[in-house]
């Protein structure tokens, strides 16, 4: 089941590794969409709202654990691409560690100021009970999403991405269904919708456990696979930490966006909900691609194959130009007909779809540097570099605020579309030359002899 990306063409291993995970990617961001569907049908467009609004939190939050098991994992790729297997277990028994620990640490801090946040969040007074509720629960069940997110980045980093989507299919039907149960049947509302997400993930990372210990030989922990090295710790962490504080640093703009949002009162609010929900599905083929070029460059990192990461992140490359004209177009064809299905005839609704479609046409036209940033930004932690793309977050998160405080007040919610564009754009125009100032190195650290894995 592992897939060897050191060998073979890279267009085709690439396109092999991403369809899998894109449609993983497709139903997680799917099942998160059900809730907000389910919630603003049947409990209503205030509830959809404050489920909408947690959007920023939960990358403030969850992002900041994703960013750690993603670096985590990059270790492992490039011990596998070495054909390094006790090293391999070494480092994932190590990543299992760090993430209970980092699991508990994150979830008591979260849930002892969520709701200061949100009050800092300037967070409309329609909105608030459910944002509290909803969040509360998914915070409170954050081992089963570092779970999910820890087990199936082990299995991407041997090259398995077929995996982990079946079981994320499982998940999104049993989610689907505990929705319609929770909230229609026993009338729980926004804290139906959360307890569905956090029973599916834990389902998804219990499944990953199981398949990895009965069908990955490579895999099996030995004793000696389980002894505590503080070396190996500070050398995961030295990985993961960064792509963590860079995913947090980005997540403060969203959530300071969030608050630009928020100060135009619940109609801003439910707009962009709606038009960040249907955002995070279409950027979805480009966080595949992400995890593809992290993957790619790892393994063949740890092969010495300098050459090939370079031929393979051109591919992707002119794969991501292809996919960006594909998802712009189908949002400004297609873009009235999705937002309507988040929400039913009522007050504002016609003035929510416009300012939603607003938002996804200014988004979609700037698909090809976000691309760019997620593809570079990947590549360059494949490299075992995780402080440039932090650097690129601290950029983005300037960016972002920077146009929301100075040109919402000027220009409403057009100050809101403008802002993350300018983000993606400048983030983009570091990693770029950031990328390929690396793998220069890179071959000449090869030349004297002085790369270490």
């Amino acid at each position: 089941m592992t897939n060897d990306m050191t060998v073979g063409n890279p267009t085709k291993l690439i396109i092999k590794f991403i369809i899998p995970l894109l449609i993983g990617n497709i139903f997680q961001q799917l099942y998160s969409m059900v809730d907000t569907i389910i919630v603003g049908r049947f409990v209503g467009l205030d509830a959809l709202g404050g489920v909408g609004l947690t959007g920023s939190i939960n990358f403030l939050i969850l992002g900041f654990a994703m960013g750690l098991t993603s670096g985590f994992a990059i270790p492992v790729a490039q011990s596998f691409g070495a054909s390094d297997y006790k090293k391999m277990r070494h480092y994932v028994m190590m990543s299992v560690y760090l993430c209970c620990i980092w699991a508990i640490g994150i979830t008591i801090v979260s849930t002892l100021t969520l709701k200061q946040l949100l009050i800092l969040m300037k967070t409309p007074e329609v909105n608030f009970p459910y944002a509290y509720d909803y969040m509360i629960i998914i915070l409170l069940g954050m081992s089963a999403n570092v779970a999910y997110n820890m087990t199936s980045g082990i299995l991407r980093s041997l090259g398995d991405t077929k995996t982990p989507l079946i079981f994320l299919i499982i998940a999104s039907g049993l989610n689907i269904i505990l929705d319609l149960v929770f909230i229609l049947n026993f009338n729980m509302g926004v804290s139906g919708a959360a307890c569905a997400t956090v029973i599916s993930q834990g389902l998804s990372a219990l499944l990953c456990v199981i398949f990895i210990a009965k069908k990955f030989p490579i895999l099996k922990i030995q004793k000696e696979d389980l002894k505590y090295s503080t070396k190996s710790a500070n050398h995961l962490t030295k990985i993961g930490f960064p792509m963590a504080a860079q995913f947090s640093v980005i997540a403060t703009g969203s959530v300071l966006l969030q608050s630009a949002v928020n100060s135009l009162g619940s109609v801003a609010v439910n707009a962009y909900s709606v038009a960040c929900r249907v955002e995070q599905l279409a950027i979805q083929p480009f966080s595949t691609l992400g995890v593809a070029a992290a993957t790619y460059t790892g393994q063949n990192l740890g092969a010495g194959k300098i050459d090939r990461i370079k031929q393979g992140i051109i591919k992707t490359i002119i794969i991501g130009i292809i996919i960006s004209f594909i998802c712009a177009a189908i949002i400004l064809i297609f873009g009235n007909s999705i937002i309507n299905l988040f929400m039913t005839e009522g007050e504002n609704t016609t003035e929510v779809i416009t300012l939603s479609k607003q938002y996804l046409v200014w988004a979609s036209s700037f698909f090809i540097p976000l691309m760019l940033l997620i593809v570079f930004r990947s590549a360059i932690q494949g490299l075992g570099d995780g402080i440039i793309p932090m650097f690129a977050g601290i950029v983005e998160l300037m960016g972002r605020v920077s146009v929301a405080l100075i040109f919402a007040p000027m220009l409403g919610f057009l100050g809101i579309c403008l802002a993350c564009p300018a983000a993606w754009l400048g983030a983009a125009l570091l990693l770029t030359p950031a990328y390929f100032y690396k793998i220069k190195k890179i071959e000449q650290n090869i030349k004297e002899n002085k790369l270490v894995i």
